[in-house]
């Protein structure tokens, strides 16, 4: 009999067994190509506008340079938006992901608001709450998620935070990753290598093709381009 490929694996006995799933994003190894971004986008079908992994273009403060940091939600430990929801449609699997149940939410954005990262949207289609889940599709048959895959140059990274001999806390230990907004007491599961405070207030203003940010939007009547002030 044939190996099964990894698509072909469904069911509890081929569902890695993470006890808490992270992400660490190695900010020296991107190089702002948007591939984790369209992976992402492609894989979950998000409407034109909406990202649940966005990467911003940051010109550094200090030199004329542009650094490049991928954004998603960060599975907080502590997550605001558990407790902010009206319907528990936010909930905690037992792999400490945050995910959104669909046919709880209301669309009130209670979630919206809570988040620090910005990191939650509602879906202009459906009226829905909608962010990254790490792709639970995926990874219980193995697969890493779309993000993870699609990277050229390896600079994200998904495993087991609760198994330090999982790459992704050998990478998390061996170069110092840090969270987004520490201060914010989320206790984030996403950590970055490489990552500088400044970081933390130029990406709400970053590059990013998105209808909601303040910067390059993306038109959804007329399908152009344009640069907003």
């Amino acid at each position: 009999m044939s190996e099964l490929l990894p698509w072909e694996k469904v069911g509890p006995e081929y569902r890695k067994n993470l006890k808490q799933a992270g992400m660490v994003i190695d900010l020296n190894r991107c190089t702002g190509c948007h591939a984790c971004s369209v992976a992402c986008k492609t894989e979950h079908e998000t409407p034109l506008g909406d990202f649940r992994m966005r990467v911003r273009y940051l010109e550094r403060p200090d030199k004329p340079t542009i650094s490049f940091v991928p954004l998603i939600c960060m599975h907080c430990q502590d997550a605001p938006c558990l407790d902010a929801c009206p319907t528990s449609a936010v909930v905690r699997t037992d792999d400490g992901r945050v995910v959104i149940d669909e046919d709880r939410c209301c669309g009130n954005k209670a979630c919206v608001t809570a988040c620090p990262y910005g990191a939650i949207f509602i879906n202009d289609e459906t009226h829905k709450a909608e962010k990254c889940d790490f792709c639970g599709h995926r990874t219980e048959v193995g697969l890493d998620p779309a993000c993870a895959s699609a990277c050229p140059t390896d600079a994200i990274v998904f495993g087991d935070m609760a198994d330090p001999n999982d790459p992704v806390s050998q990478l998390a230990k061996g170069k110092q990753a840090k969270a987004f907004k520490e201060e914010s007491g989320t206790l984030p599961t996403v950590l970055y290598v490489d990552h500088e405070k400044w970081m933390e207030q130029a990406s709400n203003a970053g590059v990013q093709l998105s209808a909601n940010d303040r910067d390059v939007t993306y038109e959804q009547d007329n399908l152009d381009t344009k640069v907003s002030s």
